[in-house]
């Protein structure tokens, strides 16, 4: 599922179930997992920066995999740093269809505090 929708591999063997939680479709259930994303491995001296990134260099060993957004599939898609996401949890978040973003949010949205969503992003944020 990463891999389709962002084009980031996943190291399978880092995969781990956290927590789930009911799917608004009857009979359903959410899952929550976390796993890691394979290195990039650069194959020569290339320093350009990925546009989904913030300030993170996307092509030197041991940098976060380039984005590859599926359009069909996620509206965005970006990497942020621990230090961005933790100060920003406490701001709230909406899980509402008529929830309409202020500029920062616009930016980067944590969803509301009851979803599987915000609760693996504070597990991690605060780690």
């Amino acid at each position: 599922e990463t891999y389709e929708e962002s084009g980031v591999i996943v190291d399978p063997t880092s995969v781990r179930f956290v927590l789930s939680q009911p799917w608004p479709f009857p009979r359903s259930l959410m899952v929550g997992f976390r796993a890691k994303a394979v290195d990039v491995v650069a194959t020569k001296d290339d320093d350009v920066m990925d546009d989904n990134s913030k300030g993170q260099n996307t092509s030197k060993r041991g940098s976060l995999p380039v984005i590859n957004r599926c359009e069909e599939e996620m509206e965005d898609v970006a990497w942020f740093h621990r230090d961005y996401v933790a100060p920003r949890i406490e701001t709230g978040g909406s899980t509402a269809l008529t929830f309409e973003p202020s500029e920062e949010e616009a930016e980067f949205h944590i969803p509301g505090k009851a979803s599987l969503a915000s609760i693996l992003i504070s597990m991690w944020a605060n780690e």
